[in-house]
């Protein structure tokens, strides 16, 4: 699977969407698809124009990750799971089930001001493959991810607990706890 790069370039760049759309002629549109990695396709003519403003070659628009990857939540905040589906390049799929352990921090007056996600994996050789697949994984990529994983314990927690500042935080296996 390709994943689209542009983010890091930009803000390696300290470029924006808009500035990059005016000096290239890119519509804002494809450009924001491709920042936000929510892009299906390229045309050649805008890699070539990208390629050529950003002084990169092809490889540095995307990252190659040989396997596609499904997450699905379910349950409450406190002990739930995350599903993750790995399909490889010849459509096999595994599914290795993490189990999460959500602590919700509130202050004296019980609003909700942290979420701490801490995932654990089952002893199996499914499980230590993905690790090590996750592990290998960009650090923008894996940002995407977790940004994922926590967007569907938000769902279901109670808006009117959730302060403005509020930001959860996520733990993988391989990370040090909390």
């Amino acid at each position: 699977m390709l994943i689209p790069n542009l983010s890091v370039l930009l803000a390696e760049r300290r470029l924006t969407v808009s500035r990059l759309a005016q000096d290239t002629g890119i519509s804002r549109t494809t450009l924001t698809a491709l920042t936000t990695r929510s892009a299906k396709g390229i045309q050649f003519d805008t890699m070539n124009r990208l390629c050529g403003y950003l002084k990169v070659t092809p490889d540095a628009l995307f990252i190659y990750r040989p396997f596609d990857l499904d997450v699905s939540c379910g349950g409450l905040p406190g002990r739930s799971t995350v599903l993750f589906t790995v399909t490889d390049a010849a459509g096999a799929a595994q599914r290795v089930g993490m189990t999460c352990y959500a602590d919700l921090l509130r202050d004296i007056s019980g609003a909700l001001v942290a979420l701490r996600v801490r995932l654990t994996m089952p002893d199996t050789p499914e499980a230590t493959r993905l690790s090590a697949l996750l592990q290998n994984l960009p650090a923008s990529v894996l940002a995407d991810l977790e940004r994922d994983i926590l967007t569907a314990f938000d769902r279901h927690i109670d808006p009117a607990l959730v302060p403005r500042d509020y930001t959860p935080d996520l733990r993988w296996p391989w990370q040090t706890p909390f």
